[in-house]
């Protein structure tokens, strides 16, 4: 019997302006929003929060391998219903109880793509938080963009934070705002975080920073910023023992969400991770007495921005008998000195948990400037913790007093 010829179908190809059919929600006026797919990839220069170009193969790559490897992070693509045409995105990140929300829309298509990203997060907030039974999301809104700000509040969504010129724009800076928007049931069981107290010490006063050394011989080997007590190098191999131990001797638990533990070979692998990158994005020191060459802490610079030129600073004085005699605040200056005029960054962020009224006057000794709460970051005590945001520009900063420190027993000479 001869052999029936079989009829092979060609693909078909989708009809532009037909891809929100039978979608039932994240439907819009304008716009839908679906999950990311690799045909995503022809639109990647609308869609990512980038100034570099790259392959449409480079982006499909990217969607097929490197984003099924992400944790905890997931992209929506914002189409046109008319055409089907990818005009932007918005990336969320989860860590319990916090949804993070870094929204985008292509800067070509101007007003009108701020509308669509208005519609897109009108619908994307309430379904991330409301229907999905999460107790907040915080989203990331330039103060330039007006539409969505607006949207925001109609929806619900209150300002909670304003890290000053945070981003740059074009001719200039902008700030970065912090928009939050809470799950009424939860807000029902534990109260309106807006309403909790934050508990304060200190005068609230800057201090003088420490004026610049000369040195009169060579620097400490490997010093990267030197100071009249301290000085700042590498974190190296040989450290990372001294690290874990104290990690384990540590006393205090007020200052972040619990102790934590390090093994030397992890704390090790870390660094050497970090270290392969160039540039850094992360940028760890290590303290030292200049005295005697002591590590007595570690401080850094995390989520180093260097288009915007921003970055989060964190510090540790691990040595308890070196806490509270401003060593970390000349360390700390030694950073700004890094992070502003090494790096040229523009400004700088912190946070501090409300009970760590300790580290909050630090800051604001230190020229920090209050910038608002973020509510609901972790859990605490049955209940959820709050963080007091604090920023610093490099301008603040130049243009505090420099003073020499002298002997113990002396006032300080400005």
């Amino acid at each position: 019997m001869p052999e029936l010829a079989t009829k092979t179908e060609e693909p078909k190809t989708p009809v532009p302006g037909t891809g929100h059919l039978g979608q039932t929600f994240l439907v819009g006026d304008e716009i839908y929003i679906r999950a990311i797919e690799p045909a995503d990839s022809a639109y990647g220069q609308s869609w990512t929060r980038t100034i570099l170009p790259r392959s449409t193969e480079r982006y499909e790559k990217w969607i097929k391998e490197e984003m099924a490897k992400a944790k905890r992070q997931a992209t929506y693509i914002i189409l046109r219903k008319s055409d089907d045409v990818a005009v932007g995105s918005f990336t969320t990140r989860r860590w319990d109880p916090v949804t993070q929300v870094m929204p985008w829309v292509d800067p070509l298509y101007g007003e009108r793509g701020q509308q669509w990203l208005a519609q897109a997060l009108e619908m994307a907030v309430p379904w991330l938080v409301d229907e999905q039974q999460r107790p907040i999301v915080k989203i990331h809104v330039a103060a330039e963009q007006q539409a969505v700000i607006a949207r925001l509040n109609e929806i619900g969504a209150f300002e909670t934070v304003r890290f000053r010129e945070m981003l740059r724009t074009w001719g200039g800076r902008t700030d970065q705002l912090l928009f939050e928007y809470l799950n009424r049931h939860w807000v029902d069981r534990l109260g309106d975080p807006r309403q909790v107290p934050l508990e304060r010490s200190g005068t609230g006063e800057p201090r003088p920073v420490p004026a610049p050394v000369t040195l009169d011989g060579d620097p400490p080997a490997n010093a990267v910023k030197v100071g009249q007590r301290v000085y700042l190098r590498p974190v190296e191999k040989k450290d990372t023992a001294q690290i874990s131990l104290w990690s384990r001797q540590e006393t205090e638990t007020f200052w972040d969400a619990g102790r934590w533990m390090y093994s030397t070979h992890g704390y090790a692998a870390h660094e050497t991770e970090l270290q392969k990158k160039d540039p850094q994005t992360t940028v760890d020191f290590a303290v030292c007495l200049r005295e005697t060459d002591e590590l007595i802490g570690t401080m850094g610079l995390f989520g180093v921005d260097y288009v915007h030129g921003f970055a989060e600073t964190g510090s540790a004085i691990a040595r308890p008998e070196y806490r509270g005699g401003g060593y970390g605040s000349e360390a700390k200056h030694l950073l700004f000195d890094y992070a502003f005029n090494t790096l040229n960054l523009h400004a700088l962020q912190s946070f501090v948990i409300f009970p760590n009224t300790r580290s909050a006057a630090a800051l604001r000794k230190q020229g920090y400037k209050e910038a608002g709460r973020m509510h609901w970051a972790f859990a605490s005590f049955g209940t959820y913790e709050n963080f007091i945001c604090f920023d610093l520009l490099a301008s603040d900063w130049r243009q505090m007093p420099r003073v020499d420190f002298p002997a113990a027993d002396e006032e300080p000479r400005i």
